[in-house]
């Protein structure tokens, strides 16, 4: 019986996991031809010490470099295998079995190269992620979405240059319609809160004045 119930509370707490924990990218923006590094992030309750998750990528860009961040515990271990269709498959697990750090905040870093001929927006998926808790449960998670904008954040003209002149289309977007999205101009939503507005231009203005 106290077999039985132990089982039930594992199944129990399984459900929970999945339903509340997340192993995902955020939206970013990259130019053909540029490299940057990316972030997988892992919100979690649950304490896990080892996964899998499939990386699928859209034609033009390519990923390298894969690397555990400090939330590793010193024995985690993580491969990287290519597979066709440009998909890549994580493994990581701990030979003692302890947890990784945390409860927020990236777990895994990797390249993503744009090629030359990279021209329109895409998708990246992360698919079929299972983690392993402490005690041996294995937990399912929802497959993920990241949406990649082919641009320069700041480039409101599309020149490949961030400068005054795209200061003063941002000013005059933000003057004449109140409601505008980062849906419908995605290069202009500075800090990434899904809004443009003044706070938007602010980090516009000062990142030119710093040369960023």
């Amino acid at each position: 019986m106290k077999r039985l119930l132990l089982f039930a509370a594992l199944g129990v707490a399984a459900l929970f996991a999945a339903a509340t924990d997340r192993f995902y990218i955020e939206d970013f923006n990259i130019t053909p031809g540029e490299t940057c590094t990316v972030s997988i992030l892992l919100d979690n309750e649950a304490e896990y010490t080892a996964f899998q998750s499939d990386i699928y990528l859209p034609d033009g860009l390519t990923a390298s470099n894969f690397a555990l961040t400090s939330r590793k515990n010193a024995t985690h271990t993580l491969t990287a295998t290519p597979f066709p269709d440009n998909v890549t498959r994580l493994l990581s697990y701990s030979l003692n079995v302890k947890p990784y750090k945390g409860n927020s905040g990236a777990l895994v870093t990797f390249d993503v190269t744009a090629g030359d001929d990279f021209g329109g927006n895409g998708v990246i998926e992360l698919r079929h992620t299972l983690f392993t808790t402490t005690s041996g449960v294995e937990v399912a998670f929802a497959d993920e979405t990241c949406n990649i904008t082919a641009g320069r954040l700041g480039d409101m003209n599309g020149d490949g240059v961030v400068n005054v002149s795209d200061v003063t289309l941002l000013v005059n977007m933000i003057l004449n319609n109140e409601d505008l999205e980062a849906a419908q101009y995605p290069y202009a939503d500075m800090n990434g809160d899904g809004a443009i507005n003044i706070s938007d231009l602010t980090i516009l203005i000062s990142n030119i004045l710093n040369n960023d």
